[in-house]
């Protein structure tokens, strides 16, 4: 099986949460012309009453392996894929940096975590602020998941569930706050870049907005991280980026995005 079939599939319960995303497929989101030429293949042109009349033209082929009855029910799987992905890992983070088992599932009270690992070479202040980070972004993770799970269902849809056989970080990983928050970083700097790549393909506003805001929440994890390991907070440009236009005033204006079918194969690598 490969890693876009083990991403797929199965379905979950929630109880409802977003009921003004339950029209998902409803209303059309204006793309701007200066997604034209820079990885995005443009909408077709407005009507005349203005209103957008398609999202780009290669959504069959990005959602490809990603369920749902319209594109934007598929867009939601897609970033619900990433907000399990992400949940899950967190949690393994927090249970490695309290002296957990992995397998242990998320606690209902934040404040029963104690570290018990050491800083991996970061200073008393940055280990504290780095575990606290750890601890906090699991919670955070969690709730997106349950967001978009309900806003499926909501909307009368099939939401994707947890891979059956699990995750793994995408290399080695030593019980200390740099290594882990390490670990972490990759697939945090991957969803910022996901959701941005499929936001031109959601015709329907509201669930544009929440998109946009899940977006800008995985941006400051990213940057927190980044700056608690001493790396530049960003957005900064990495190999396979593709840019929001051609030209950008400086490296770290605007943030970068990859093309959604790109982003299944790098989260490929976190599925056992």
């Amino acid at each position: 099986m490969d890693a876009l079939e083990k991403i797929t599939g199965g379905t979950s319960s929630r109880r409802s949460f977003m009921t003004a995303l339950a029209a998902v497929g409803v209303g059309a989101v204006v793309a701007s012309p200066l997604l034209a030429g820079n990885g995005l293949t443009p909408p077709p042109p407005a009507t005349s009453g203005g209103a957008a009349t398609g999202v780009p033209t290669d959504g069959a082929t990005q959602f490809a392996a990603i369920p749902g009855r319209n594109i934007n029910e598929k867009v939601l799987n897609f970033a619900l894929t990433l907000e399990i992905l992400e949940a899950d890992l967190y949690r393994q983070a927090l249970n490695l940096a309290s002296g957990r088992p992995l397998t242990t599932a998320l606690n209902s009270n934040p404040s029963s975590y104690k570290r018990t690992v050491g800083g991996g070479g970061l200073n008393a202040t940055l280990t504290d602020v780095g575990y606290k980070y750890l601890r906090d972004f699991a919670y955070v993770e969690a709730a997106h998941r349950d967001v978009l799970t309900n806003a499926i269902k909501s909307g009368g849809g099939v939401p994707v569930v947890r891979n059956p056989n699990g995750y793994k970080f995408g290399g080695p990983v030593s019980p200390n706050i740099a290594s882990i928050l390490g670990g972490i970083l990759p697939l945090e700097e991957t969803g910022v870049r996901a959701y941005l790549g499929a936001l031109p393909y959601i015709t329907d506003l509201p669930l544009a907005q929440t998109a946009a805001s899940i977006f800008s929440t995985e941006a400051r994890h990213s940057a927190a991280i980044n700056y608690t390991l001493g790396i530049d907070p960003g957005p900064y440009k990495k190999s396979g980026d593709l840019t929001v236009i051609p030209n950008q005033p400086s490296d770290n204006t605007l943030e970068y995005f990859l093309k959604p079918k790109t982003v299944l194969s790098v989260a490929g690598a976190f599925f056992k």
